[in-house]
């Protein structure tokens, strides 16, 4: 396709893809932008620009790669989370805006916390959730976990990115196990969808998303060990899926029982975010 113009390859794009996403013309428009290194605003007001050969080239693998399925996210190697981009790959979950919820929740503790209070971002994946964080909250010192060594090593491209190196350590650790947690804000998008329903999930990591039989699996565990260590004057967030919320209530009265506990629902309605005061 030599010499394909702007308005050429959206219209291909919007054809290949039509079928695939309800947002084929925004999605072609996002990834063309990329790859050209315009705005979108400029693309849709110059139709007529030729575009050079790489950007043909790389453009039409960006498309195979969308007709196969693979999220957009993946294909443009970055997705928006609280207004800032963050690097992803298939080594990490894709940034939810469900999990915005988790980070207001947060922001809204740690403004009734005295400065400088510690958050451990347990499973942190990308890094999205204690970045957004450290970037929101000056004053705060992170630590983000995760089991996994991809995920850690974007996790710390993506602070580098942000500009907050020296404000949040790392540490691989199996959930919390072995952590300090007394005076600390905790917050977790753990796992939690049932096996059975990840299936039509293929490029995503199964290990961000998988949580046993029921999608409690992991959170289950987590809550077994605040059972163990009892944590002092801290406050745990933790994304919980939709539905989940009234087992995870009783659950984690049973295993753990903290001071309080409280279910919030996400704008829909749905639960979103359990949280817990020892």
């Amino acid at each position: 396709m030599p010499g394909m113009s702007v308005g050429e390859a959206l219209a291909e794009a919007r054809r290949a893809l039509g079928s695939r996403s309800d947002t084929a013309g925004m999605d072609a428009q996002v990834v063309l932008a990329e790859i050209a290194g315009r705005s979108r605003e400029w693309l849709l007001a110059h139709p007529e620009a030729r575009l050079l050969p790489g950007q043909q080239s790389g453009f039409s693998s960006a498309l195979q790669r969308l007709e196969e399925g693979e999220p957009l996210a993946y294909v443009l190697g970055w997705w928006e989370f609280y207004g800032r981009r963050f690097r992803v790959t298939p080594d990490v979950l894709i940034p939810r805006p469900e999990t915005e919820l988790l980070v207001d929740t947060a922001l809204e503790t740690l403004a009734r916390r005295p400065a400088g209070t510690r958050v451990v971002d347990l499973g942190t994946g990308s890094g999205c959730v204690a970045i957004t964080l450290a970037l929101e909250v000056p004053s705060t010192r992170l630590l983000a976990t995760d089991l996994s060594p991809a995920a850690l090593h974007i996790a710390r491209d993506n602070v580098r990115r942000h500009g907050v190196v020296g404000r949040i350590g790392f540490a691989r650790v199996d959930l919390a196990q072995g952590l300090a947690l007394e005076d600390a804000v905790l917050v977790a998008n753990l796992p939690y969808v049932p096996v059975g329903e990840t299936a039509s999930l293929r490029f995503e990591p199964r290990l961000a998303l998988e949580a046993g039989d029921d999608g409690l699996a992991l959170v289950r565990r987590l809550l077994d060990q605040f059972g163990v260590c009892r944590p002092k004057r801290t406050t745990v967030l933790l994304e919980i899926g939709a539905g989940q919320g009234g087992r995870l209530h009783e659950m984690a009265g049973a295993r753990c029982s903290p001071l309080t506990l409280w279910v919030s629902p996400d704008l829909a309605g749905r639960d979103r975010v359990l949280g817990l005061e020892f």
